[in-house]
């Protein structure tokens, strides 16, 4: 793996290679307490249900998960790390609708796969890698409504697709390469509920796949120009509109109206979400944004434009967070 991944953090100029997060597997919380033990109280009361939130935790070598209602200097709720977890730098993480929680390592070729009630150092209830799997070092991972996995390679340039439950050394169902794909240093991908495949090319562009899309696909569009300020998206998600969100190490969180290609300007660009890693939306379209130099994870508001102030941010100690990316709920 190259230097400008391994040594990303203090190094902002670098290519810097980060994951996406999906958006899956709610399971209800209790509320925020307000003067409770590490917990500070918020700037403004959240107005979405209760969902545990998980983040890669890429330095920490762990996958942390907090409440919905998690504010300030918290403790995680649940933890995954140690040795037998093959955790070692997270920074690819995605959830199936059963609440699975799919891992990837930093330039790792391998998916661990982990129950919904994980915690501590357990090892992976299964594990997709090896020869016959043709993962190249991946840092973009999602699950379809079928259950099949999707996985990026930056370096072999191109997205693989493993079928529901794959499990081992298998070969994949499908992979989309080619000259006519124009994937370029592929990272963060989503699928939004059409089935159609958006994966962040680490050269500043977005491409877009038909459901269903193999081999030399011709992308259904390309999100890309000086108007669409995309500089190294690396992590993807949807709101509940439908509308894309972007992580972007130079620019911020970059908002796309539903259904847009070409050079276009978002609609929203969150500047005070710095150095973002990660991103993922609530069922009220509040936007969280992985910082992964600040070691924080912020909450705007559906419409938060430009220097926004967060809603509330996790940050501190307590919350055990050290590089934080990839986020999913």
């Amino acid at each position: 793996m190259s230097t400008s991944i391994l040594c990303r953090r203090g190094i902002p100029a670098l290519a810097i290679v980060v994951g996406l997060a999906g958006c899956a597997g709610q399971t209800p919380t209790g509320p925020f307490v307000p003067g409770a033990a590490g917990q500070s109280s918020p700037q403004a009361a959240p107005l979405h249900g209760g969902f545990r939130m998980f983040a890669a935790n890429r330095d920490g070598g762990s996958v942390v998960s907090f409440e919905s209602t998690a504010n300030g200097n918290v403790a995680p709720i649940a933890t995954i790390a140690g040795s037998k977890t093959t955790l070692t730098q997270p920074d690819a993480l995605t959830m199936d609708t059963a609440g699975n929680i799919y891992v990837a390592n930093d330039g790792g070729t391998a998916v661990a796969v982990f129950g919904p009630h994980a915690n501590g150092n357990v090892k992976p209830a299964r594990v997709i890698g090896g020869s016959n799997s043709n993962l190249g070092p991946t840092e973009g991972i999602v699950v379809d409504a079928s259950g099949h996995l999707w996985a990026s390679s930056y370096t072999n340039e191109d997205v693989t697709e493993y079928a529901a439950g794959a499990s081992g050394n298998v070969s994949p169902i499908n992979t989309i390469a080619g000259s006519n794909t124009q994937l370029s240093e592929p990272l963060g991908v989503a699928m939004n509920a059409k089935g159609q495949l958006f994966v962040a090319n680490g050269s500043g562009s977005i491409v877009i796949f038909a459901s269903g899309a193999s081999g030399n696909a011709t992308p259904l569009g390309v999100i890309s120009g000086g108007s669409s300020g995309l500089s190294r998206p690396f992590a993807l998600a949807f709101d509940d509109r439908g509308r894309l969100l972007v992580a972007d190490e130079s620019s911020g969180i970059l908002v796309f109206a539903k259904g847009v290609s070409g050079n276009v300007a978002p609609v929203a660009r969150i500047t005070s979400a710095s150095y973002p890693a990660g991103v993922m939306a609530d069922s009220k379209g509040h936007i969280y944004a992985a910082e992964f130099s600040n070691d924080t994870i912020k909450e705007f508001a559906r419409n938060a434009n430009g220097n926004a102030t967060p809603l509330r941010t996790i940050e501190g100690p307590n919350t055990t967070l050290d590089g934080p990316n990839s986020l999913a709920r």
